[in-house]
């Protein structure tokens, strides 16, 4: 049992952790079953499958960083100052990558 000034926090942050590793080991199974199609079934051809192959890892790349970052830091338990919320920059980011996505799926469907 810890002292009376040691906070717990349980294993809240690590499961955190293995969900958004789950999402990225998805993301990038995705990637890598979109790479399986031929190209000439794909719009845009090889271009259009290089821009989207691209935003989907850059996606991956910035997840990977922005995990590694958190996952090294101090505990928020352990500071003075309160934990802090997500950043906006990560919430407008998933947008635009959740709303580039969709419109890219709704344009394929389009052009079939």
């Amino acid at each position: 049992m810890s002292g009376p000034g040691a906070p717990d926090n349980g294993l809240q942050p690590e499961r955190t952790l293995l969900a958004w590793q789950r999402t990225l080991f998805g993301l990038v199974a995705a990637v890598l079953l979109y790479l399986r199609i031929p190209v000439g079934d794909t719009p845009g051809g090889a271009a259009g499958r290089l821009l989207v192959v691209s935003v989907l890892l850059g996606a991956c790349a910035v997840l990977v960083v922005h995990l590694r970052w958190r996952w090294r830091r101090p505990s928020p338990a352990r500071t003075a100052r309160p934990a802090p919320l997500a950043r906006p920059w990560t919430l407008v980011l998933l947008s635009a990558v959740v709303t580039g996505l969709a419109v890219a799926t709704a344009l394929s469907a389009l052009l079939r």
